[in-house]
């Protein structure tokens, strides 16, 4: 979805699975308790909803070779966002957007593109929004409106729970549904699984390991966060690095095209 490379698509996850025993959260509160659990593992809504800024960069590694790295900068309190990706001759593209309204304004060379292809950009950028984000904070996303959660008893086992999570509303994230595997023993996500659009009904399901738990630490607390995903039976991984959640930052990186989000530039 916002890639064109078969690598993205990959990391784009839109799935439909089917588990044949479910119970649903508005049934039973297992699954709103796993899902706080999972929440409260991540750091939990005391400590994400005070955390006013994130910086993070976003890759897909296949065959240990790394692709294009996307970089994004998300003022949480206005929903102000700055993405930069790359483009031609190593300049970045920079888009500044409203996450809310999704609008806003191109640029490469620091010079704002044509009405048309800031439009297609922005576009662009919201869906990287909508996708990055998904991988790095699910944890956080659990009780966003539209979401159901479910728990899954059959798949579940001694060593983990299995949560369905089921998006209602368009446009909040890249997929309809994903299956999480929470290790009971932490309350972590240890996996999950999904299908593909291109995949079939009755295609082997897709599944990735969550993998290098880092911890954070701001000043309104600790936020401990999955920096990799890797694919399970292929060599092929997601990954976050350079994650950030400072206090400040400048208010003109919100409106200048310049490029700013160099390896380093946000600090906590």
């Amino acid at each position: 979805m916002v890639e064109k490379s078969n690598m993205q698509k990959a990391a784009v996850i839109v799935l439909s699975l089917f588990i044949s025993v479910t119970v649903w959260a508005q049934e039973d509160p297992i699954a709103d308790s796993l899902a706080q659990r999972v929440f409260e593992a991540a750091g939990g809504p005391g400590v994400w909803s005070r955390v006013p800024y994130l910086a993070f960069s976003f890759g897909v590694e296949e065959n240990r070779q790394i692709g294009r790295v996307v970089r994004h900068l998300w003022n949480r309190n206005t929903n102000q966002y700055r993405l930069e990706t790359p483009g031609p001759t190593g300049e970045p593209y920079v888009v500044l957007f409203d996450a809310d309204t999704r609008q806003g304004k191109a640029y490469w060379g620091g010079v704002e593109l044509g009405n048309k292809e800031s439009a297609t950009r922005v576009a662009d950028a919201f869906q990287r929004f909508v996708n990055d984000t998904f991988w790095l904070l699910m944890p956080f996303r659990l009780f966003d409106a539209g979401v159901e959660r479910a728990f899954l008893p059959d798949s579940s086992n001694e060593a983990v729970d299995v949560l369905r999570i089921r998006f209602t509303l368009p446009d909040r994230a890249p997929t309809d549904e994903v299956y999480l595997y929470i290790a009971r023993e932490t309350g972590r996500i240890v996996q999950w699984k999904y299908r593909t659009p291109a995949d079939g009904p009755d295609s082997p399901l897709r599944g990735f390991e969550w993998r290098d738990y880092t911890r954070y630490v701001t000043p309104v607390g600790e936020v401990v966060l999955s920096t990799r995903k890797r694919a399970l039976g292929r060599p092929f991984e997601v990954v976050m690095g350079g994650v950030r959640m400072p206090q400040e930052i400048p208010d003109d990186w919100f409106t200048t095209g310049v490029p700013k989000l160099t390896p380093g530039a946000v600090r906590e």
